[in-house]
């Protein structure tokens, strides 16, 4: 566990001023559903870890997957299941539990982490290991890249509630979370920290749009 936490510190260092570049959900949306060969064809270049993906192919696949059918918001019962397995310290069942789910859900922060975890300690070859975390770190860049998360203009935009702490814990060393709120106005979710040397500020933004467009739809 040492070595990944030291592993994500490392590459949260090289993380360097970000380029707020605007996401447009639209035109990944059409991707998805209008560019069915080009979308998988960025798909495989992510399951396959080719050196050359770029960080507008992890946005396409990370943002994308939420408008495919094997979407499923917060409400998946292998995810519930995995974060058990890692309370107790199940290792191999977390290990299996992780993979299957990223079988149906590959940009799965939680899986990603929770395999790579698994795989270290179950001595799994270094392949697979490494694999986990170039995604995982990957998506973590991305999602740094296209906001700041230091306002609602600008905010770190996921499309699972639980990405958010990958971001506030393995991104920005968050200690104490003081409050959670949900802007209504921006679709927002505004965690009150107390600020830590990455992140100098009380307030970092999470654009949950995706999620709860989601599950409204799931309500209807």
């Amino acid at each position: 566990m040492k070595k990944i936490v030291t592993l994500v510190a490392m590459f949260v260092a090289m993380i360097t001023a970000n380029a707020q570049t605007q996401l447009d959900y639209q035109t990944i949306k059409d991707i998805v559903e209008n560019e069915k060969e080009y979308y998988n064809d960025i798909l495989g270049v992510y399951l396959n870890d080719d050196p050359y993906i770029r960080i507008d192919d992890y946005a396409l696949v990370y943002y994308g997957h939420s408008y495919t059918p094997a979407y499923n918001g917060a409400n998946d019962e292998n995810e519930e299941a995995l974060k058990n397995y890692a309370a107790s310290g199940d290792i191999f069942n977390q290990y299996e539990t992780a993979k299957k789910i990223l079988n149906y859900n590959p940009v799965s922060l939680n899986a990603l982490f929770y395999a790579w975890r698994a795989a270290d300690e179950l001595i799994k070859p270094e392949e697979e290991t490494q694999s986990y975390v170039k995604k995982y770190l990957g998506i973590l860049n991305m999602i740094t890249t296209y906001g700041d998360g230091k306002s609602s203009k600008a905010p770190y935009r996921v499309i699972s509630p639980d990405d958010q702490d990958h971001i506030l814990y393995g991104v920005l060393d968050v200690n104490n979370i003081i409050s959670r709120n949900l802007e209504t106005s921006t679709l927002c979710n505004i965690v009150t920290i107390e600020p830590t040397e990455k992140f100098q500020s009380r307030k970092v933004f999470f654009d949950v749009s995706r999620y709860l467009s989601h599950t409204a739809k799931e309500k209807k």
